[in-house]
């Protein structure tokens, strides 16, 4: 009996803690990663937009001094909105790439599905990533 005393509340605060852990980490699976050049790699922060949403974030890597950011409707090759990103980056140290935020406001977008394109180069090197899948934006 003493045993389930002491052992009890310990096992609680960690599965109460593991809980937390989980749903904290589970956001982070609601965003979209890119596919392509590693050297550009980006996310956005969702899948779906409802209609109260406001904007589309795109944050990534770059190892330049900027990158064009662009949004295109599924089937048009022609982008819809362009970000072009210079510039007031963040260094990281560790990956030794810049990171940067950046954003696509929802505002007279019609709802449908999205591709985000980010392309960037390095010298004579030219990157390009896009998502994986694309997004939904509804109305």
């Amino acid at each position: 009996m003493s045993f389930r005393k002491k052992v009890l509340p310990y096992l609680l605060t960690a599965v109460l803690v593991m809980v937390g852990v989980f749903s904290i980490s589970s956001t982070e699976a609601f965003a979209m990663n890119s596919k392509g050049s590693s050297q550009i790699a980006f996310h956005t922060d969702a899948n779906t937009y409802s209609k109260n949403a406001t904007t589309i974030d795109v944050y990534g890597l770059c190892n330049s001094d900027g990158v064009s950011v662009e949004l295109y409707r599924k089937g048009n090759n022609k982008a819809v909105k362009i970000n072009d990103v210079y510039k007031g980056f963040t260094y990281n140290s560790k990956l030794r790439t810049y990171q940067y935020k950046t954003s696509f406001a929802l505002k007279g977008l019609p709802a449908g599905q999205y591709d985000v394109c980010v392309y960037g180069s390095w010298g004579s090197n030219w990157y390009r990533a896009e998502l994986q899948h694309y997004l939904t934006v509804q109305r």
